[in-house]
């Protein structure tokens, strides 16, 4: 198996990482900020892709509080932290997960 490919997305080599943990609640936080109302119980997933920066996948299992239900979403974060720069590049509910 050869090196990781420039712009690829690779498995995250940390992603019990204090950095990841807060891309995952910082996203949350972010997307509730749209009117939602997501609780986040676990990161499942984790991949990174380096660009001009780090885009970070997730997979995330979070409870809604309008109803109390749990559902999987996927989001990408990118983040350049040397211009202190994080977006939210999407966060989406999966449909269906288990």
């Amino acid at each position: 198996m050869g090196s990781p490919v420039f712009g690829q997305y690779i498995t995250c080599p940390y992603p019990d990482d204090e950095e990841v943990q807060e891309i995952a609640e910082w996203a949350v936080k972010k997307y509730n900020e749209q009117g939602h109302h997501l609780t986040l119980l676990r990161k499942l997933d984790c991949e990174s892709q380096v660009v001009a920066g780090t885009n970070w996948r997730l997979l995330l299992k979070c409870r809604d509080e309008n109803n109390g239900e749990n559902h999987y979403y996927q989001t990408v974060v990118y983040h350049r932290p040397w211009e202190h720069l994080t977006e939210l590049t999407y966060f989406y509910r999966l449909y269906p997960y288990e």
